[in-house]
């Protein structure tokens, strides 16, 4: 278990009781107009910030406000449990130890996080910008277009490419394969023999169109 685990733990017990101690303060009616409150000014601002950034936070705009009303309705409790000393004290490191312990016994979630399942899944819109680069590429391009393609994108998939670009460029690389080999059996044969040059033209246009 890492130091940044315990800590996380640690901080959400002590603030779970800091907010529970705020509840008793404030009365279940003060607290829920404070969460409340907070919730309704935190939230259009999380949600405008979504919008604008080019990296979209991983925590969504309810999540974000929904954790600043809580903290906000800590910080009363907090400072009451620090003012009432040794007692305070105690009742925020039993419930940073009990948190600490769950972590201990409940199983760590595995699995790529959220973020990383965002960048390995392709969007609607994507898939339909993808499509229409195949679509075109289906379309009786001459087996010298082809080969030009082919040398393109072997340059892009050199210069380096996201997981999106990768899986387009590997589509087109298939279908100028197919290509190939239907138009050309012996020309694509002799490329193959030959290593596949980057540059299949010699080989696919000595006996073909």
């Amino acid at each position: 278990m890492s130091v940044q685990r315990v800590a996380i733990a640690a901080g959400l017990g002590a603030g779970t009781v800091g907010a529970l101690t705020g509840v008793l303060l404030l009365g279940p009616l003060g607290a829920s107009l404070l969460l409340g409150v907070v919730f309704l000014i935190v939230w259009p601002l999380a949600a405008v910030i979504r919008r604008v950034v080019d990296d979209t936070p991983e925590y969504s705009a309810t999540a974000v406000a929904a954790l600043a009303a809580a903290g906000v309705l800590c910080l009363p409790g907090l400072v009451r449990l620090v003012a009432d000393g040794a007692f305070g004290l105690a009742m925020l490191l039993v419930g940073a130890v009990v948190f600490v312990l769950i972590d201990l016994v409940v199983p760590a979630r595995r699995g790529p996080s959220r973020r990383q399942r965002r960048s390995w899944q392709l969007t609607e819109e994507q898939f339909l910008e993808d499509e229409a680069l195949i679509a075109s590429l289906q379309c009786p391009l001459s087996i010298s277009e082809l080969c030009d393609v082919w040398v393109e994108t072997a340059g892009q998939l050199a210069q380096g490419a996201d997981m999106r670009d990768r899986q387009a460029v590997a589509e087109v690389r298939r279908i100028c394969l197919d290509e190939f080999e239907r138009r050309n059996p012996a020309g694509f044969q002799r490329w193959l023999d030959a290593g596949a040059p980057p540059n299949p033209t010699t080989y696919l246009m000595a006996h073909g169109e």
